[in-house]
């Protein structure tokens, strides 16, 4: 990957971060979220973004409502970001945390087995 495209990465992942947290006035949207990872195509047509949310029971809820105002967050990224073409943006849910911690619990479970 390019230093450019990296570079181009990183800001639209600040941007995007600021826009959830600051700029959506839905209040669906709501909770601690992250956007962990952000992925976009060399001709700067399409983006992956990746987003980590905490609340197990309105993950999904967050989610689409999020996925659901890609249009407003893409327009926003477009005065947030100098970029000659704002690229297509595409929702992900990275549920790496989840499954840390699960592995985690699994892990602490063991270690009170033994000790046990």
């Amino acid at each position: 990957m390019s230093e450019r495209i990296l570079r181009i990465n990183s800001e639209i992942q600040k941007a995007i971060s600021h826009i959830i947290a600051n700029e959506i006035k839905n209040p669906l949207i709501k909770g601690f979220i992250t956007v962990t990872k952000v992925s976009t195509t060399n001709d700067l047509d399409q983006c992956k973004v990746y987003l980590s949310i905490f609340e197990e029971e309105t993950r999904e809820e967050v989610f689409n409502q999020i996925k659901h105002s890609a249009g407003f967050i893409r327009r926003e990224l477009a005065r947030a970001v100098d970029l000659r073409k704002v690229p297509f943006l595409t929702f992900y849910l990275d549920d790496s945390y989840a499954y840390g911690q699960k592995i985690d619990e699994a892990i602490n479970k063991i270690n009170e087995d033994r000790n046990n």
